[in-house]
């Protein structure tokens, strides 16, 4: 009976899993304190990319606060070798005091980084992103909405993307597949 069990397949990643995983692309940004994100710096450990912004009304928040569940959930040990990095797509708006304080309301163990116009546009281009300005009738002219990826980047301890994992995804099965992320 333990044969069979040792024979049955794992079950499929929630998220889209990278059959042929990449490098991921450079993200270097300074934080609020002036100190360097470099992501390539970060191997060694599985880091979670997310694209938002701080004035998003629905899936960054959604987001975040998913992925801050599935952190309590993954228990100390594996929290350890995972950071999540939220990069704001918002440089008229999102400075980096602000967007390191909105991600550390949902976990203060998240970073957040705002790059400035011209560091985003080197970003969109490395991840191969675009995002798109939407207004809305009734809104003022400094209000405003993005469209962004809406996916998080899971970056295995190699230094490649591995796994994109969908809006909306539940804490439990965020949790499964970050158990099995390489």
């Amino acid at each position: 009976m333990m044969a069979m069990g040792a024979c049955r397949e794992q079950a499929p990643f929630h998220g889209t899993l990278i059959s042929d995983p990449l490098p991921a692309p450079a993200l270097r940004v300074h934080d609020s304190g002036g100190q360097l994100f470099d992501l390539a710096s970060e191997k060694g450990k599985r880091v979670l990319v997310y694209f938002g912004y701080t004035h998003c009304p629905d899936v960054c928040p959604t987001t975040l606060a998913d992925f801050a569940r599935a952190n309590r959930a993954l228990g100390t040990k594996r929290r350890e070798g995972m950071r999540f990095v939220f990069v704001s797509v918002d440089p008229a708006r999102d400075t980096p005091v602000a967007t390191e304080s909105y991600v550390r309301q949902f976990d203060p163990a998240f970073v957040g980084l705002a790059p400035t116009a011209v560091q985003l546009d080197s970003i969109k281009a490395a991840w191969g992103f675009a995002v798109e300005r939407d207004s809305m009738p009734g809104m003022r002219h400094d209000e405003y909405a993005l469209s962004h990826p809406a996916g998080v980047f899971a970056i295995d301890k190699e230094g490649r993307v591995r796994l994109v994992i969908p809006p909306a995804s539940k804490p439990d099965e965020l949790v499964a597949d970050l158990n099995r992320l390489p």
